[in-house]
């Protein structure tokens, strides 16, 4: 909430300024008896952050209206006793502002009343810029609950008399005088669910109710009192038909205002609002319009605005036709909107091929340029020509005779599903089925590779929708089958008898509500477990409850769905009647070979702007691929890519797994892998191309590895990073390296790049010389014999690097002793770990810390010390678990969380919903089961990763969710991504918890195993960093890259010989525009003699 506060502030003094103006017009002296109220719609979020933020606010509001007391969406009757119906809507933001005209000179308490977050401002006069937040609601409440909350806020600070971050100058007391107006305003920032905002206040004498939001009396809105004028007039237009036209007018004067518009002077039914909207102006919108405006005292008529119509005169044309899915249906797109009755009949439209046109439906505004055709049966795949006669536009323009268009019918498409989403129905599927848009005018269309929506098992997809997933399941065998389905809210599944839609049956249902992939569970509402299989659903329309289907056949699957508001999902997946039920959170086995459906091939296109090309590459280095190319479909214009790779002079070229970026960085190379051939095959639905064939050809390497860094990591240790990997033989002879001023080294030990020296006693700040000879890299170079790098000694060790990019909390296990593990973070001592054992809260007790040995050199991690420790947990044995004392994890934009982990015994019982690190309902992290890492969040969805390390070894592993998706490393290499798109991973009232006691569950889901190096970011840190997080861990490392700006100068000697001095890496060419090469073993000062053949030489880093 800090942060909320301080942008709350930056933006008061940036934006108050325009509000003072608009509030300067002298406040009302008097109640007016109404009090202004505004919204901002689809806002997603529920953060204030996300309002007060946006560049929307504060005068680009959707809504404008005048409250009759201190309650958004009042009851129609203005009632003041009936509470809101705590559903206005999802998403959204509203806020509520006006004056406040106490009745007496004393104290006064206020009440806040929200859902979800919420802050109540009070002025010390009539200035808005006097405000102070005196009272907030930081999680969510029912309406009108002063004095509880249902989860995430502190009660005491929703009111003004126990609110502990209140901003008013004499603390919690609050003390107004009579006859003065002072400036109040509430806002409030909506998610999902249920949504409400009141304010409530109890004056010195008790004579406003303070159980009810205070009435109108009490109030006045931002508008000052007096007679209605009208501020701005309406404009008249001339507009050209079928454009959108808007009619406004601005008034003053006290409110609440009516508003009637009229056309040549009557009254036009419906216009009651301050504008009047005319979505398609055709002939008869010319006219003359005026508004008459009452205000609470008296009328006022606007002036009169003309409108003038450009009719049309073109004739309308043909843009596109295609099929359909059903194989039975023809649609045409026009230029234009077309007249009902000559595009609906049937008899103006011809098909190719044998195929009858058998009826015609126009659309329905604003889709009523598109013309459904029935047909007779089409055949896959096959071109026709639709040719149009007699077809008039709404203004009786004809077509020119005989229009046609070529288009294709559908064509089969393995491994998708076909998902139509239709925004605005209600929240029950005989609603969707009888809106007019079904099922034929989505309002967008996507293809998901499994059988569900939103993508990847994420659980908000909006509010107040209906949607429809629509494909075919191929049996893999003849045998039985059983499909399951789980959704948010209610949802149907049907599967036909065979390939045709027309023999679907009923064949599991959701009745109320699911988590998203919750197979074998329930939420709540209806839901009932039985009827989600279909074995055990009783009103299943299946002939019988075994459904056998013949493996290869196409059988007709579809899933019927509607969501009102919070979280949503929908999906299904299917066993064969001998396997084991799935377990929730699984993904469905609706997938890959066993779903597809039929896709509109017409204009889809793969454009390949930048080929792959050939490259020349340094053993022992990696090759980056890249291509260039655009694309379009019906479906959208995302190319798909998949890089594929052939063994030199093969023509046998397979997938590369995972690799299916515009780029592609190969491996290490070696001699052996010169010629490898590489390719992309690009696709979009229902069209495929490949690209050119791009050859590696690998040169030998034959440049010495030369010293990158020198950093310390102890007075007694010092890590030498080198610019390559090194030859782990000749890297740990203690006597290829000796230090200068006679420090002694004792032991070598290498690992990748580096090399861990133990060294005598060094001096901090101190200045040493390095010098290296005989260390060799991974194909026999060695440094030559003197080589030396000087360095200062300043101490860098893991902790130092992780902290550097300041992670909120993190904990290093270092502790032989006590209950507490402490946290290096920036939250400091208030998010110490508390070692506890027990299920969970409600049965733990504080516990002794319990450690075991840490990543260290001697396994191989050189930049760890050899006393490092880690913590240790046993699992259901010992039930220990830390409790980290805040919801660290809360309403997130992003996050990155990492660490060291060494699991044991995964193959035991219990290795099942296993916590690492989270928070219980707002981000869960762990082992969903023994090979699986899972992360999963209610606002951007979840990710899977295959965890496939051997037990009882230490890994690195870190997550980054950036707001768009989830990204998960192990040992610094992205492995892979998932989730959606969102401004807030969710929020929840557990605790952050490292080990157990409840990470994924309210309690349980004890580890195994050490963990260590546990750090917790409030945001997405670059993924370099994680890679140099890990590479600090195993090789040791530094806060920040090392820079060298690169210099050089020559002298040249009387005996013709050159000298020169450089930083950096010194590097020659036969040209001035040559290749240049590293020069082997070059040291400044560095000596050309004058017999030498002519070279050109640069500095580079």
């Amino acid at each position: 909430m800090n942060k909320i506060n301080k942008i709350s502030k930056i933006l008061t003094g940036a934006l108050m300024f325009a509000l003072t103006l608009c509030l300067a017009k002298a406040q009302p002296t008097e109640p007016q008896g109404t009090i202004t109220g505004r919204a901002w719609l689809e806002m997603g979020g529920t953060g204030l952050a996300e309002i007060t933020g946006s560049e929307r606010f504060p005068d680009g509001f959707d809504v404008e209206v005048y409250l009759p007391y201190f309650e958004w969406n009042p009851s129609p009757e203005g009632d003041i006793f009936a509470p809101a119906d705590n559903a206005y809507g999802d998403n959204y933001a509203a806020q509520i502002m006006g004056y406040f005209h106490p009745p007496a000179s004393g104290d006064y308490t206020f009440w806040l009343s929200a859902d979800d977050n919420a802050d109540l401002w009070l002025s010390t006069d009539s200035d808005p810029a006097n405000k102070h937040v005196i009272a907030r609601e930081a999680g969510w409440s029912n309406a009108r609950n002063w004095d509880s909350v249902g989860g995430g806020s502190v009660v005491e600070d929703k009111n003004s008399s126990g609110f502990s971050a209140t901003e008013w100058p004499g603390g919690n007391t609050i003390t107004l005088q009579a006859g003065e107006a002072y400036y109040i305003e509430a806002i409030v920032k909506e998610g999902g669910g249920g949504d409400n905002l009141a304010v409530a206040v109890e004056d010195p004498n008790g004579e406003i109710d303070p159980t009810l939001p205070i009435p109108g009396e009490y109030l006045s809105s931002i508008q000052p009192s007096g007679p209605v004028n009208i501020v701005t007039q309406p404009m008249g237009a001339t507009v050209n038909a079928l454009d959108p036209l808007t009619l406004s007018v601005e008034v003053a004067g006290t409110p609440p205002y009516a508003y009637q518009w009229k056309k040549d002077g009557a009254d036009i039914e419906g216009a009651t609002a301050s504008s009047y909207a005319i979505d398609r102006v055709d002939n008869t919108h010319a006219g003359s319009y005026t508004a008459v405006v009452t205000g609470a005292e008296g009328s006022a008529t606007s002036d009169a605005a003309v409108v003038a119509v450009n009719s049309d005169s073109e004739a309308p044309e043909v843009v596109s036709a295609t099929g359909s899915e059903s194989f039975a249906l023809a649609r045409v797109t026009f230029s234009e909107p077309i007249d009902p009755v000559t595009g609906g009949n049937k008899d103006n439209y011809s098909l190719s091929g044998g195929v009858n046109v058998t009826g015609a439906t126009v659309g329905a505004a604003p889709n009523d340029h598109i013309v459904t055709l029935t047909t007779s049966s089409q055949k896959e795949g096959t071109m026709l020509t639709i040719t149009v006669n007699n077809v008039t536009d709404l203004f009786g323009n004809t077509i020119a005779a005989d229009a046609s268009m070529e288009f294709s019918t559908f064509i089969w498409q393995e491994g998708y599903v076909l998902h139509k989403f239709w925004q605005g129905t209600p929240n029950n599927i005989a609603g969707l089925i009888d809106d007019p848009r079904f099922p034929n005018s989505p309002d967008f269309v996507t293809l998901e590779p499994f059988w569900e929506y939103g993508p990847d098992g994420s659980n908000e997809s909006g509010s107040n929708y209906g949607n429809q997933l629509v494909g075919w399941f191929v049996p893999p065998s003849d045998g039985e089958y059983i499909f399951f389905t789980s959704s948010d809210d209610p949802s149907d599944l049907f599967l036909s008898t065979d390939d045709d839609p027309a023999n679907k049956l009923l064949i599991a249902r959701e009745a109320g509500w699911s988590n998203a992939r919750d197979w074998v569970g329930t939420g709540g509402g209806a839901s009932n477990i039985d009827d989600k299989r279909s074995d055990f659903f009783a009103d299943s329309e299946w002939p019988t409850f075994d459904i056998s289907l013949e493996g290869g056949e196409r059988y007709y699957l579809e899933s019927l769905h509607t969501e009102g508001g919070g979280g949503d999902s929908v999906g299904a997946t299917v066993i064969a009647s001998n396997d084991a039920d799935p377990a929730s959170g699984d993904a469905p086995t609706l997938t890959g070979s066993l779903i597809g459906t039929y896709l509109d091939p017409n204009g889809a296109s793969v454009n390949i702007i930048q080929q792959p090309a050939d490259s020349d590459v340094d053993e022992g280095t990696a090759a980056t691929l890249s291509i260039v190319a655009e694309g379009t479909s019906a479906y959208g214009n995302t190319v798909n890519l998949q890089w594929q790779q052939a063994a030199a002079g093969s023509d046998d070229f397979t997938d590369i797994p995972g690799a299916t970026g515009d780029s592609y960085e190969t491996g290490v190379l070696v001699i052996g892998d010169s010629g490898l051939q590489f390719r992309v095959q690009l696709s979009v639905p229902t069209l495929s191309a490949t690209s050119d064939v791009a050859t590696l050809s690998v040169v030998k390497d034959v440049t010495p590895p030369r010293i990158a860094s020198v950093t310390a990591n102890s007075l007694n240790g010092l890590i030498v990073k080198f610019n390559e990997g090194i030859d782990a033989a000749t890297g740990a002879v203690a006597g290829n390296f000796s230090l200068s001023d006679g420090v002694s080294i004792s032991s070598a030990s290498a690992a990748g790049q580096s090399v861990l020296l133990k060294t005598g006693s060094l001096t901090s700040d101190a200045t040493y010389t390095l010098t290296v000879g005989g260390v060799k890299d991974l194909y026999g170079n060695a440094v030559p014999a003197g080589t030396s790098k000087s360095f200062v000694v300043s101490v860098v060790t893991y902790t130092d690097i992780i902290l550097a990019d300041e992670p909120i909390a993190f904990y290093r296990f270092e502790e032989t002793g006590g209950m507490v593990a402490e946290n290096f973070g920036t939250l400091g001592s208030d998010a110490d770990g508390l070692w506890m054992s027990g299920v969970g809260p409600d049965d733990s007790i504080e516990w002794e810390v319990s450690n075991e040995e840490g990543p260290n050199p001697g396994e191989g991690f050189l930049g760890f010390g050899e006393d490092n420790l880690a913590a240790s947990f046993n699992g259901d044995l010992d039930l220990l678990w830390i409790e980290t004392q805040g919801q660290w994890l809360s309403n997130l934009d992003s996050f990155t969380l990492e660490y060291w982990v060494k699991p044991t015994n995964r193959e035991g019982n219990g290795w099942n919903r296993v916590g690492i690190v989270g928070q219980n309902d707002a981000v869960e992290y762990g082992f969903i089961n023994g090979t699986t890492i899972q992360i999963w969040t209610p606002g951007g969805g979840a990710l899977n990763t295959t965890y496939e390390f051997p037990d009882d070894e230490w890994h690195h592993i870190a997550t980054i969710a950036d707001g768009s998706q989830i990204h998960n490393y192990f040992d610094g290499e992205l492995i892979n991504s998932a989730g959606s798109a969102t401004s807030d991973y969710g929020a929840a009232d557990f605790t952050v918890r490292i080990g157990g006691g409840g990470v994924y569950d309210g309690s349980g889901n004890h580890f195994e195993g050490g963990l260590d190096e546990v750090a917790i970011f409030d945001r997405a840190i670059p993924a370099e960093r994680v890679k140099e997080h890990f590479t600090a861990g195993r090789e040791g490392g530094s806060k920040a890259a090392p820079e060298v700006d690169p210099t050089i100068s020559i002298t040249s000697a009387d005996d013709g010989s050159i000298t020169i001095e450089f930083e950096g890496v010194l590097q020659s060419a036969d040209t001035v525009n040559g290749a240049y090469s590293e020069v082997a073993g070059a040291a400044s000062p560095f000596t050309v003699t004058a017999d030498s053949p002519q070279k050109f030489y640069r500095s580079s880093q």
